[in-house]
């Protein structure tokens, strides 16, 4: 990068794009006052936030109607009551019919640096995008933070984006920033590009580095749009209850109660409630507002229009989607045409995981869950602008042969991957096994830190040091508390805050050390990572600066297998019903 004359760091400013919980929105009233809930707390979120205090109003219909039809196995009203309860939870980030929120949603914009931040706000930001090591290097007065509301028009935040880095450019006096879009943050690059970046021949642009972005939706929100859903008995009616609670809090007793008192419910009734709750979300918060639009395959755009924007009505709505979906279209030549500019293009992606594995589990629900080679959340084929990869485990078929750049190998070492079909395959790097929240991995941040400060400008230049296919670790609880625990209990040893014995201390400058080694790693290792936590929750306990969390007891363990044995005995005796469905099949 050249050096600047205003302050000649040699580093262009770099404006983060971040993902879809990282833009915090309050719901305003008339007077421009933060609207408050019953319990008198500020309304809003950093993602989707629920009318809680119209929720609790139809608790008692929900229960009479929920009532009604276990009494009669008939739909006493079930269907409609979860609809309306839908619709009402999901009220406050609900759009009109042209793609405008229809209340006063504003979303916090920083115009200003990082390092202007108040301590909170900085502790927040590299909460969201960690990028610390970074900062360390290129300066927090370098480092921008740019927001956008999750119901707004991603080509309407293009706007303010240009508006933004001019900012950028005024305050630091550089004539370039670099990008860093990240997850959602890709639709955001995407409008960018085909509004202002062409315009000017990409020249406020120094460096793109897209990591784990959405630059071709993702086939989640595809299929929600589509109401495809994995329905089958054992995966609603066993499986997913109890997977999600395991997931929040470890353990899924409950799930499986639920899952036997759901055979209460006729099937077709449980299936209404399923699709109810389903369209009172799809009609609230997403099939009117563009931004959700934008995280649709570009492919399955036309169809899922025609189904839902044909409508006249609906006219002002289908401008907007349709003008988002020109820009994913020229997307890959307005990328093209700016790396012909001299802007660098990088990608970093994950890999290898179906929808909904390791986190968010709900996302299991949805009909394309082991269909795609993805990072639990987006198809890898959208994060890397077109690399192949092979879906549900498998390898890429036999005899397969690499598509393009036959000079290099762009072929995974573990067969399931194809980057040479990427559009830019030396600069592209994939986590194999890595799940969409690569902020865990401090191997990523590492990665992207050496791209933005030019230390590796392509797969080719340090393969040893920066593999094109790395692998998976999760550095986060290492990152965010052990080491940091372990640095500040050996300050307070040395103070004689705090005492310990010469051997334990020995361990702890050990644990710290084997700590920072795997930060500061090139390198995904995941069982060294999971070792060096272990050891430094280990001596930390002996110092009384550790707590582990509880585990199971062996009671709670057996009320658990105890529970999924009922649920598994109800599902094959009943399937997805009642005992009424169970009678009425066996009379036909």
């Amino acid at each position: 990068m050249a050096k600047n004359k205003k302050c000649g760091c040699g580093y262009s400013p770099l404006v983060i794009l971040p993902g879809i919980n990282h833009s915090p929105t309050h719901l305003y009233d008339e007077n421009g006052n933060h609207a408050l809930n019953s319990k008198g707390k500020e309304i809003g979120g950093t993602l989707v936030f629920l009318n809680t205090d119209e929720v609790k109003k139809m608790l008692p219909k929900l229960g009479a109607a929920a009532l009604g039809t276990v009494i009669t196995q008939c739909d006493c009203g079930f269907k409609k009551t979860v609809y309306d309860t839908a619709c009402k939870a999901f009220s406050y980030q609900k759009c009109d019919c042209n793609g405008d929120f229809i209340n006063n949603l504003k979303t916090e914009r920083w115009y200003y640096p990082i390092k202007e931040m108040d301590e909170d706000r900085i502790a927040w930001a590299y909460r969201m995008v960690p990028m610390k090591a970074l900062t360390d290097v290129i300066g927090e007065d370098h480092a921008y933070f740019f927001t956008f509301n999750l119901v707004g028009d991603p080509m309407d935040s293009a706007r303010e984006l240009n508006d933004f880095i001019q900012m950028v450019k005024e305050q630091t006096g550089h004539d370039k920033v670099n990008l860093l879009p990240v997850s959602l943050g890709g639709t955001i690059l995407t409008a960018y590009m085909d509004s202002y970046g062409k315009a000017n021949n990409y020249a406020d642009i120094d460096m793109i580095v897209n990591t784990v972005a959405c630059l071709d939706g993702t086939e989640i929100v595809g299929d929600m749009f589509e109401r495809q859903f994995n329905t089958s008995d054992r995966y609603l009616h066993h499986k997913l209850i109890p997977t999600v609670l395991k997931e929040e809090t470890g353990d899924g007793t409950k799930g499986y109660i639920a899952n036997c008192l759901l055979h209460l419910f006729p099937q077709k009734s449980f299936n209404a409630v399923f699709s109810g709750f389903v369209s009172g979300m799809l009609d609230t918060v997403m099939l009117n507002c563009p931004q959700m639009w934008a995280m649709l395959p570009s492919y399955r755009y036309d169809a899922i229009a025609q189904r839902y924007l044909a409508d006249p009505s609906k006219a002002r709505l289908k401008e907007r989607t349709d003008r988002f979906q020109q820009a994913r279209i020229n997307l890959k030549q307005n990328l093209l045409d700016a790396a012909n500019a001299g802007v660098r293009i990088n990608s970093i992606s994950g890999s290898n995981i179906n929808f909904g594995d390791i986190q968010y589990s709900m996302f299991g629900a949805i009909k394309s869950v082991d269909k795609f080679n993805t990072d639990g959340i987006i198809n890898l084929s959208s994060t890397t602008l077109g690399a192949t990869g092979a879906p549900d485990y498998q390898k890429l078929p036999e005899g397969y042969e690499q598509q393009y750049h036959k000079e290099f190998n762009y072929i995974s070492p573990d067969g399931r991957i194809d980057v040479s079909t990427a559009l830019f395959p030396e600069h592209t790097w994939i986590f194999l096994n890595q799940h969409h929240e690569v902020g865990n991995n401090d191997v990523v941040l590492n990665l992207a830190k050496a791209i933005l400060t030019s230390e590796v400008n392509s797969v080719h230049d340090n393969p040893e040091k920066y593999p094109q296919f790395n692998g998976s670790c999760n550095t986060r609880h290492l990152r965010r508390w052990r080491l940091p625990d372990g640095e500040k209990a050996l300050a307070d040893i040395k103070s004689g805050a705090l005492a310990c014995s010469e051997f334990v201390l020995t361990e702890l400058e050990s644990a710290v050390e084997a700590g920072k080694a795997v930060l500061s790693s090139t390198i995904a290792d995941s069982k060294k990572a999971q070792e060096a936590r272990a050891n430094l929750e280990a001596v930390l306990q002996k110092l009384g600066r550790f707590t582990p969390d509880r585990e199971m007891t062996e009671k709670e363990k057996a009320k658990e297998k105890k529970a999924e044995r009922a649920s598994e005995f109800l599902l094959k005796v009943l399937g997805g019903g009642s005992v009424t469905d169970r009678l009425l099949r066996r009379t036909k």
